[in-house]
């Protein structure tokens, strides 16, 4: 009577182990990643990208300035003192943008350069509607994690002074590199106006 209840467990253990093993034995991969195959290279943060027909949707935000956003992007909940938006494509790429206030300069409120966080890093100084803008842009190893996979995000990073002590930033991550492309052009079509 024992030996048939430890047989009994042990086969309900083994069915449980195999239910398990089949629901993860193979995770639905995007097909732009494909398993074993390198990443591609993030985006160069200048020149601009040459994006053509990208209808930019344009929102206001309550400190004064009009900047723009990928086609699709919608505003999302954001639990600090910025405006966060998302795309309900792929991984859900997002972009954020927010006020700085101080007197550390365009260098000084930048992300600081780790080479092994920050793989194929580049950064500018470009020139947007008459506001000097330091954009950054690399590749952060296993910033993404879906499907029992882990892959790389694709990172952007800009600011610009929009007035004396007062910088405005917009950053953002994506799973691929043309949607890191889409976002640095997002930064040159900003309207960075005070009303």
């Amino acid at each position: 009577m024992l030996h048939a209840r430890r047989t009994i467990a042990r086969g309900l253990l083994l069915l449980a182990v195999a239910s398990l093993a089949a629901c993860r034995a193979k995770p639905v991969v995007a097909p732009a990643h494909v398993a074993g195959a390198p990443p591609v290279p993030a985006a160069h943060a200048c020149p601009a990208p040459k994006l053509r027909r990208v209808k930019w949707v344009l929102a206001d935000d309550s400190a004064g300035f009009i900047f723009a956003l990928p086609p699709g992007y919608q505003e999302q909940r954001s639990f600090g003192p910025f405006r966060h938006f998302e795309s309900p494509q792929g991984y859900r790429p997002y972009m954020s943008f927010g006020i700085v206030r101080g007197n550390l300069g365009l260098s000084g409120y930048r992300p600081v350069y780790q080479p092994e966080l920050m793989l194929d890093y580049t950064s500018c100084v470009d020139t947007v509607n008459g506001y000097r803008v330091s954009i950054q842009a690399w590749r952060t190893p296993n910033g993404v994690f879906r499907n029992f996979q882990r892959y790389d995000r694709y990172d952007v990073f800009a600011i610009w002074e929009v007035s004396p002590g007062v910088y405005a930033y917009q950053n953002g991550g994506t799973d691929d590199q043309p949607t890191q492309s889409v976002m640095l052009g997002a930064v040159r079509a900003w309207k960075v106006q005070k009303r």
